[in-house]
């Protein structure tokens, strides 16, 4: 398998990545997309085959690499998952590309023993990427059966507002302004996973509305990520009635769905919803220009500009990519995702605040590829 062109290509300038560095990219979105799989498994249908054989190929390799370059490798499936929660990529027998990742970045998390953000998104990335097109495939699905775009734009706040319902409440599903959404919405639900009861109650993060859990080894935990002094819980009131929307729903859609929502709060006139991939928008800037813009919460910034320059091919025109105010205050994520464009990409990074201020000179300071 081959990495995306996007992945090879990197603005002039920079240092070419080598085709050893992009077949164990390559290799490591594999594993990633193994994890992944591996979640997405009802244990009691897999007794002859314990694990995936996605991720007992992605096993194979690396340890064909490993021996091949006289390095460390994981011996079983089991010390392959230890290896994701404990090695940062220096740790692993891989050539990837010079700040690809951060240094800090686990592909299964160390205390909740779930997958990463990081990893839900190298396991989107490439040609064969999953877990992302898994989710843009279910909106398409609902964008059709919506019919209209505003049907299915109230369909899609809808979700972003409630990735996780705790307790299904008939008086509220069933009034006429909503009773119409549900039932287009409903079979995208499903009961959350066992893995996320305590009790047999299920948890949720009142900041990103995510599945939690608030004992780990390394105490609460909320899939969004979000601070210690962000984190508060609530629980749900009866023993398996929750349901939750696909992991990929939840992250690529629900998460950065708040950002979103505080974004079109925010501008001066109404955005257009445009029903590609998990959600575009297009509005009249304060300048008088059309902009064309998506939301993003990712934690790897290039990652996050490969998956946008995908987008903004697919638009065949320049894209804003908006993101959280703190996202790109963290040290050196604007550099990373602009270093990561292809030559060509017409493709910007903006936040929040930097999208919705009115003065010119905020917004000029950032120039499309």
């Amino acid at each position: 398998m081959v990495l995306c062109p996007a992945a090879a290509g990197a603005r002039s300038g920079d240092k070419p990545v080598s085709g050893d560095e992009r077949t164990d990219v390559d290799l490591l979105t594999e594993v990633a997309r193994g994890v992944i799989e591996l979640i997405s498994v009802d244990r009691s249908s897999t007794f002859r085959l314990p694990y995936p054989s996605s991720l007992q190929l992605a096993l194979d390799r690396v340890v064909l690499l490993g021996l091949m370059h006289g390095q460390p490798v994981p011996v079983g499936v089991p010390e392959l998952l230890l290896w994701c929660r404990e090695r940062g990529p220096s740790g692993w027998p891989l050539a990837l590309p010079s700040g690809f990742l951060t240094d800090d970045a686990r592909l299964i998390d160390p205390a909740a023993g779930e997958p990463t953000r990081t990893c839900a998104e190298l396991a989107s990335l490439g040609p064969r990427g999953a877990l992302e097109q898994e989710a843009e495939t279910r909106l398409a699905e609902l964008a059709d059966a919506c019919g209209t775009v505003e049907r299915f734009a109230l369909c899609r706040d809808f979700l972003i507002r409630r990735p996780i319902i705790l307790r299904f409440d008939p008086m509220e599903m069933l009034q006429p302004t909503v009773a119409q959404t549900w039932k287009l919405v409903k079979d995208l639900y499903a009961p959350v996973p066992d893995r996320f009861t305590v009790d047999g109650l299920v948890h949720r993060c009142k900041s990103c509305l995510l599945l939690a859990k608030p004992v780990t080894t390394a105490g609460p935990w909320c899939e969004g990520g979000c601070l210690p002094g962000d984190r508060e819980f609530e629980s749900s009131h009866q023993l398996g009635h929750a349901l939750a929307l696909p992991f990929g729903l939840r992250l690529f859609l629900a998460l950065p769905g708040r950002t979103e929502y505080t974004v079109r709060s925010r501008l001066t006139s109404q955005a257009q919803l445009l029903p590609l991939g998990l959600g575009v928008h297009r509005v009249v800037g304060h300048d008088g220009t059309l902009h064309t813009f998506q939301v993003h919460n990712r934690e790897q910034p290039v990652p996050a500009a490969l998956r946008a320059a995908d987008v903004a091919a697919r638009l065949g025109g320049p894209l804003d990519v908006v993101v959280p105010d703190e996202l790109v205050a963290y040290a050196g994520y604007r550099q990373d995702f602009d270093r990561a464009l292809p030559a060509g990409a017409r493709v910007r990074l903006l936040s929040a605040s930097e999208f919705t201020t009115p003065e010119p000179t905020v917004r000029a300071r950032r120039n499309h590829a």
